[in-house]
């Protein structure tokens, strides 16, 4: 790999978790995970206010479904470590599906 001189490569990215992790500890980590806990607070506190409404209007079905949302969408912006664990275990289970599907595929030939 050439570079230009006077190029100078000041830090390479960590990749997967341990690049969630290292960001997550940096300055700029710290201010985007305290400013998803704000706007989580903000979606839970509009998820409360939804279904005081919904309920108001007769519907609990619709009350409680926005509250729910509202609640994981929350929690998942609040706590950006345990998302960052949840894709990671999605991408395992998907991963293993298109295994077990080639594998099934290769039988099949």
């Amino acid at each position: 790999m050439m570079l230009d001189p006077g190029f100078i490569i000041l830090a390479g990215p960590d990749i997967g978790d341990k690049g969630a992790e290292s960001f997550f500890g940096s300055p700029a980590g710290k201010a985007l995970t305290a400013i998803c806990g704000a706007i989580a607070v903000v979606i839970v506190v509009f998820g409360v206010f939804r279904m005081i409404n919904g309920i108001g209007r007769g519907r609990p079905g619709e009350a409680f479904k926005s509250l729910m949302f509202a609640l994981l969408i929350g929690g998942m912006l609040f706590n950006l470590g345990v998302t960052v664990q949840g894709v990671k275990m999605m991408s395992k289970l998907v991963g293993k599906v298109f295994t077990s599907v080639e594998q099934v595929g290769d039988s099949n030939g």
